[in-house]
């Protein structure tokens, strides 16, 4: 069993793998009509899920990083990821 919950960016993707080659999404933007998807659910992930991974230890840094947004950037993961579910037709349940 995992001690943290296994979720990718967009950067970690195209960084360990070739599948972002030619992808018409934009690997390094996290909200915005071209950002890449993986990039925006990954942070709207952490975003909503944030009080629920705090106590695992393994979860600090990136949650530090999730602190250090900007209410306004986090207002825009969230509507990124609403207009990503609907155009995708995928829930946002876990």
């Amino acid at each position: 069993m995992g001690t943290k919950p296994y979720a990718a960016s967009g950067k970690y993707i195209d960084r360990m793998s070739n599948y972002c080659a030619g992808c018409t999404y934009n690997v390094d933007a996290r909200t915005g009509p071209r950002a890449c998807p993986f990039n925006v659910f990954y942070w709207e992930f952490l975003i909503r899920n944030r009080d629920r991974l705090r106590g695992n230890q393994r979860m600090s840094m990136i949650l530090k990083n999730v602190d250090r947004l900007p209410e306004a950037d986090r207002s825009a993961i969230a509507l990124d990821a609403a207009r990503l579910r609907r155009q995708f037709e995928i829930s946002g349940e876990e």
